[in-house]
């Protein structure tokens, strides 16, 4: 009770904004600070983390180190060790490149020899082994026999309700980033979801979606919409603008059937459409947004396609995902999957991690291959997309440079009005 009542306050008073170790604390996120409210800050830091070590404690013993070694050792990811204490999951994308050096090392620093048992492909895990009896490295003398085995971890129902509040460990029993429920489960994989088929003008202002451009051989196509047709309805749903329409979109699956208004050279029209499945267009959107999304830390190789997380603004480094994720109970209620950016880390549930520990797996073969294929297949969708786009595009016209730049201006002016009303006197 004490500990939740610490917690409560610290949360109240201190607002989240203190990153725990390893969280991507940056010492100049906080422009202006003075000596006393730095070490003010540090000194509430160093007691919530406090706080927040019995709660993680039990957690932390389920947590490893995951090592890879080419040219010197590097910590690549966390682990869960899960089974009966001689497994542990990873993620795969952080430690593909070290298959034939890996090693998982304990808080007491003991470090395992391992082999892969299998590769969950599509969530973008692998289950490792503790090597045959468990070998354990003698420092300096390689590797000996050992029967010991880690200690388990035990999930427990998520229940990832929002804004609900969770922390992560390091295998020392600190905690290596908190933060709070944002997003409910979802699923990320692209192709899971109904797709249209027509890119939107976003250039328009009227009341609906105008339809820039019709993909072929999907179901717009197919039903005979057009480039210029506004989009007035879907079903029995108004569509205002872009955001209607992919709420009205969100609940349909591929293969469902859905009645399109359309406004059509100053006529309404109803059109059937039947959705397909969404082609892949993966995660490398160009280098402006991927520079954008790295702004905060450096994300995760692989941080999209999941079929089932849900979104944390827990800020977590890249080489620390993998490991368990508890609540205020010291319950384990899931693990870390990817760090997206600087806001959006995503968390799989206790009972999904369950069930894919029951079904199958790939060799490393296989998912190598799946990997390729997945790359080829975007490379080929970029190509026959990019230029369709570059031909939609306009060049801005010289009234809305000059209204960009005087925004700009403005923007400046009310910034040194600001850092004017800062100086110290």
């Amino acid at each position: 009770m004490k500990i939740r009542k610490r917690l409560q306050w610290l949360l109240l008073f201190a607002g989240l904004s203190m990153a725990a170790p390893g969280q991507g604390k940056d010492k100049n996120e906080v422009p202006l600070m003075r000596p006393a409210e730095e070490a003010e800050v540090n000194r509430q830091s160093d007691a919530f983390n406090k706080a927040l070590q019995p709660v993680i404690a039990e957690a932390a013993k389920s947590t490893v180190r995951i090592w890879g070694n080419s040219r010197r050792p590097k910590i690549l990811a966390y682990g869960t060790v899960v089974g009966d204490g001689g497994q542990v999951l990873t993620k795969w994308s952080e430690v593909e490149r070290f298959t034939n050096s890996l090693q998982v090392q304990t808080d007491g620093k003991e470090s395992y020899s391992v082999e892969i048992v299998g590769v969950f492909s599509e969530e973008d895990l692998v289950l490792l082994e503790l090597g045959k009896g468990g070998k354990v490295l003698n420092a300096g003398e390689g590797f000996e026999e050992s029967s010991a085995k880690l200690t388990p971890a035990k999930f427990h129902p998520s229940n990832l309700t929002l804004g609900k509040f969770l922390t992560a460990p390091q295998p020392t029993g600190k905690p290596v980033a908190f933060g709070v429920v944002s997003v409910l489960e979802r699923n990320l994989r692209e192709t899971d979801q109904a797709h249209l088929g027509i890119m939107a003008d976003l250039e328009y202002k009227g009341e609906g979606v105008r339809i820039s451009n019709v993909q072929p051989e999907y179901g717009a196509e197919n039903a005979g919409l057009q480039a210029g047709d506004v989009i007035l309805k879907v079903d029995d749903r108004n569509v205002a603008g872009l955001f209607e329409l992919k709420n009205a979109l969100a609940a349909k699956q591929p293969g469902d059937t859905v009645n399109i208004l359309v406004e059509s050279a100053g006529k309404e029209r109803a059109f059937e459409v039947l959705l397909s499945n969404r082609p892949v267009t993966g995660q490398f959107s160009g280098d402006r947004l991927n520079q954008m999304e790295r702004m905060g830390g450096k994300t995760s190789k692989v941080r999209s396609g999941f079929s089932k997380v849900v979104q944390s603004d827990m800020r977590i480094e890249h080489d620390r995902l993998g490991g368990p994720v508890v609540d205020l109970e010291g319950r384990i209620v899931g693990i870390t999957l990817a760090r997206a950016d600087r806001t959006r880390t995503y968390i799989m549930g206790s009972e999904v991690v369950m069930d894919l520990l029951k079904g199958e797996y790939d060799t490393v073969a296989e998912a190598r291959t799946k990997q390729t294929a997945r790359e080829q297949m975007l490379a080929k969708q970029q190509r026959e997309l990019i230029p369709k786009i570059r031909a939609m595009g306009k060049r801005p016209s010289l009234q809305r440079q000059r209204r960009h730049l005087s925004d700009m201006e403005r923007l400046m002016e009310r910034m040194n009005q600001e850092m004017e009303a800062l100086e110290i006197p």
